[in-house]
C-alpha cells in the first residue's frame, strides 16, 4: 500500500458538521482519532448550514461555535469557523481550501458511520474520497448501514483495516478505515429534541489559555470584527462613499488576492521578500541575541522562517491576528515548524495589546515584525496611533522590522494597482460579489469598474468602484444612488521616501535605526528602534 512521499509534520483530522450542538460523542470521536491514528491534531469545522438538511433547526451559529469550544474541552482539539470565514458551503471546496492554505499538513477527513450512510448524496462525495483518506466511527443503529452503503460497497477495495491505523494519515486517496466500537448514543438531534439546558460555562470564556495545544500560549481580546451591513450602509451613506478594504477577505478573495502576489505588475511582495533574503545576516545581526518576535498579523511558517533562523538565540515566536481560528490554525503549525515558543494573541493591532506576565521567559528585548507595507494601507495619522500603540506593547528597548513600499515611477504603481490580467479589478469588484451574497444587496455589478491611480499629492495608490453610468445600490431598506463616475472608495495605499517616513516615525517614539532597500529602489525594509 502507497505511502505518500511527504515531509509534512502535521497529521489532522477533520470532524465538520453543524455542531447543533455539539456534544460528548463528537469528543469522544475526536479523541479516538487522535490517539488510533496518531494524528497531531483535531479541526472541528462548524458549518453554517448543512444543504441536505432544514436550515430551520439550526441554533444561532456563534452560539454553536462558543459551546462547541466548550465540550471540546481538550487541547489538541481546534474548534474552526473555517467554512464561514470562508464562505464554504460544500465539503469538497472546504478540502480543497484546506489543502491549498496548508500544503504541508495531511488531512484525514473523520465522520460517524451515519455520515457514511448518507455519502453518496454529498456533492462530488468521489471527489472527496481521492482527495483524501477517511475514518468512520460506528453509531448506534448505523453500522450494517453504513457499511452496505452505496458508498462503501463503491470504496470497498479501499477499504484498510485496523491494524494499519497509525500509518493512516501517511497512505494515499483514496482509503477509509471503520472502527466498529465507538458507541456513544448521544446525538444532536436528540440534544435538540430533549432541549437540554447548558453550562452558562459557554458564555465565560477564558481570555488566557496556558497552554493551548501546541502552543505556549493563546491570549483572546475579543476584537471588534466589525459588521458588514452596518459598516456597508454607513459607508455608502458618506458623500465620499467609502468601505474599509478589510471586508476585501472573504475566501474568494483572499484567493483572488493570493493571484495578485504572482503576478507580473505587481512587485510589493516578492521585492520585499528578496530583500529580506539578501540581507538576512545583516538585519538579524542588527538585531542581536536573544529577541522575542512579535508579528502584527499571522503570516506563514515560510515568511517567518528567515528571521527566526538568522536571529540568535530567539526567546520566542507571537503571532498576532484579528481571525481568531485562522489564527490559531497557522499558529499552530508554526509551533510545529519552530524549534522556539510559540504563542498567540487574537487582537486587532488598533487597539492596546499587552503580552500576559510570567508564562514565557523575557527576551533581552522585543522585535515587532510587520512586513508587507500594511502600514500604507492606515492614514497617516493612524498610522501614528499605531506605532506609538506598538512602542506601548513592545516596550522600551524594543525594535520594529516594518516593510515600506517607496515612491517610485507612477506607471510603475499604477500597474500593480491594475494590472494587465485584470487580477486586482476582479479582487475589487468582489466587495460587490459579497455585499451581493451575504447582505441580500441589489447590484447591477456590470455597472461598476475597477479604478485605480496614484494621488501625487497624497503620496498614495487610491482604488475605488467607479459607476459606469447612473446606478443604485440597495440594502434593506436603504437606497444609495450614483451618479455616472462616482466611485465608492475601497483602499489607500501610502508610497514613501526615506524623508517622509522618518517625518512619521519621528511623530512616536520610535526612530529609524537602518534601511534596506532593493537595487532599484522600490520597496525598503526599516528597522526602528524606541532605544
Amino acid at each position: 500500500m502507497p505511502i505518500a512521499k511527504s515531509n509534512a509534520r502535521r497529521k489532522i483530522g477533520i470532524l465538520g458538521g453543524s455542531f447543533n450542538p455539539a456534544h460528548a460523542g463528537h469528543r469522544e470521536i475526536s479523541v479516538a482519532a487522535l490517539e488510533r491514528l496518531g494524528l497531531d491534531a483535531v479541526w472541528w469545522l462548524v458549518t453554517p448550514g448543512n444543504p441536505l438538511k432544514d436550515s430551520s433547526i439550526y441554533a444561532p451559529y456563534e452560539e454553536r461555535l462558543k459551546h462547541a469550544r466548550v465540550i471540546s474541552d481538550h487541547p489538541d482539539i481546534v474548534v474552526s469557523d473555517f467554512e464561514k470565514r470562508h464562505g464554504l458551503t460544500y465539503t469538497v471546496d472546504t478540502l480543497e481550501a484546506l489543502q491549498d492554505d496548508n500544503p504541508n499538513s495531511r488531512f484525514v477527513w473523520l465522520m460517524g458511520a451515519d455520515g457514511l450512510e448518507t455519502f453518496h448524496k454529498w456533492k462530488d462525495w468521489r471527489v472527496i474520497a481521492d482527495r483524501a483518506v477517511f475514518a468512520v466511527f460506528a453509531r448506534p443503529g448505523y453500522g450494517e448501514g453504513a457499511l452496505s452503503s452505496p458508498a462503501a460497497k463503491d470504496l470497498a477495495a479501499f477499504r484498510v483495516e485496523i491494524d494499519q491505523a497509525t500509518d493512516f494519515a501517511l497512505i494515499d486517496a483514496p482509503r477509509w478505515i471503520y472502527f466498529p466500537d465507538t458507541n456513544n448514543p448521544i446525538s444532536s438531534t436528540e440534544l435538540r429534541n430533549r432541549k437540554i439546558q447548558h453550562s452558562n460555562k459557554d458564555n465565560q470564556p477564558a481570555d488566557l489559555s496556558v497552554p493551548h495545544g501546541h502552543l505556549a500560549y493563546f491570549l483572546d481580546l475579543h476584537p471588534d470584527l466589525g459588521d458588514f451591513r452596518a459598516d456597508a450602509i454607513e459607508g455608502l451613506g458618506k458623500k465620499q462613499k467609502s468601505i474599509s478594504p478589510k471586508y476585501f477577505y472573504d475566501e474568494r478573495g483572499s484567493k483572488i488576492f493570493n493571484g495578485i502576489t504572482e503576478v507580473k505588475e505587481y512587485y510589493p511582495t516578492r521585492t520585499e521578500r528578496q530583500i529580506f533574503l539578501d540581507n538576512a545576516k545583516e538585519i538579524t545581526g542588527e538585531i542581536g541575541a536573544g529577541v522575542g518576535v512579535f508579528e502584527y498579523g499571522s503570516g506563514s511558517s515560510e515568511k517567518i522562517e528567515w528571521l527566526v533562523k538568522g536571529l540568535k538565540n530567539p526567546a520566542a515566536y507571537v503571532a498576532m491576528d484579528i481571525s481568531r481560528d485562522h489564527l490559531i490554525e497557522s499558529a499552530s503549525v508554526m509551533a510545529e515548524q519552530l524549534s522556539i515558543p510559540v504563542a498567540a494573541i487574537c487582537a486587532d493591532f488598533h487597539a492596546p495589546i499587552k503580552f500576559p506576565k510570567g508564562v514565557l521567559k523575557d527576551p533581552e528585548h522585543w522585535l515587532g515584525y510587520f512586513p508587507g507595507s500594511t502600514i500604507g494601507n492606515m492614514l497617516p495619522e493612524t498610522a501614528v496611533g499605531f506605532l506609538r500603540r506598538a512602542s506601548e506593547t513592545l516596550g522600551t528597548g524594543a525594535q520594529f522590522l516594518i516593510g515600506v513600499d517607496q515612491v517610485k515611477d507612477k506607471s510603475v504603481l499604477e500597474a500593480a494597482y491594475d494590472d494587465a490580467e485584470g487580477v486586482t479589478a476582479k479582487f475589487n469588484m468582489n466587495l460587490l460579489v459579497r455585499m451581493q451574497r451575504e447582505l441580500g444587496a441589489k447590484i447591477n455589478i456590470d455597472d461598476f469598474e475597477h479604478y485605480a491611480f496614484y494621488n501625487e499629492q497624497l503620496s498614495r495608490i487610491e482604488m475605488h468602484l467607479r459607476a459606469k453610468q447612473a446606478t443604485k445600490i440597495v440594502i434593506d431598506d436603504h437606497e444609495f444612488s450614483f451618479a455616472k463616475d462616482e466611485t465608492l472608495h475601497t483602499e489607500n495605499s501610502h508610497k514613501f521616501t526615506d524623508e517622509k517616513f522618518s517625518q512619521l516615525v519621528n511623530q512616536t517614539p520610535w526612530h529609524v535605526e537602518k534601511t534596506w532597500t532593493d537595487p532599484q529602489g522600490w520597496f525598503a525594509a526599516c528597522l526602528l528602534s524606541n532605544r
